[in-house]
């Protein structure tokens, strides 16, 4: 009867714990459609990178952040292969400019965002690599408006939004 009791006590504690323990997601979300499609957790130094073809000149361009001490999204580069239509052609101060054979780089941005919205369509290929992940952006939400951000929440929290979607799937068959 003791150790029933402890364990209970124990898990009572640990989700006492989590229900209070701040953790800090890139929240990927549809705004229109008030969905959550993806929250991962970050740390400061964290980095991920956006693809997105441009609906002009129909070539990749890609978007580098990071996450910096403060946990804000900062975009630091930006990578493409043809300064035509529509692509970045100012610097701001401190900002680079760099050619290769292949691609055009702005560097050392320190853009800090407080979100991403982007329109996310199978015809521009938007993909999200993070982690070591590509994540082709219309598979998991369609062709619909997307936003990225930074959310501050408890891991309970994200545990139920992550265990959730899984408990509907298994209920379903």
């Amino acid at each position: 009867m003791k150790k029933r009791t402890v364990g209970l006590l124990l898990l009572a504690l640990i989700f006492l714990a989590a229900g209070i323990y701040p953790v800090h997601v890139l929240q990927i979300e549809a705004p229109r459609q008030e969905k959550v499609f993806f929250a991962g957790f970050l740390r400061p130094g964290d980095r991920f990178s956006l693809m997105y073809r441009h609906s002009v000149e129909l070539i990749p361009v890609w978007d580098r952040f990071r996450i910096d001490g403060e946990y804000r999204l900062v975009l630091d580069e930006t990578v493409f292969s043809s300064s035509n239509t529509g692509l970045p052609s100012v610097l701001s101060d401190g900002e680079k400019f760099a050619r290769d054979e292949k691609t055009f780089r702005i560097s050392n941005m320190q853009r800090i965002l407080p979100a991403v919205e982007i329109w996310v369509d199978r015809r521009y290929d938007n993909i999200l690599e993070i982690g070591g992940q590509k994540i082709f952006l219309p598979e998991i939400a369609g062709d619909t408006l997307l936003r990225l951000r930074i959310r501050k929440t408890f891991l309970a929290e994200w545990a139920y939004r992550g265990v959730h979607p899984f408990l509907n799937r298994l209920a379903r068959r």
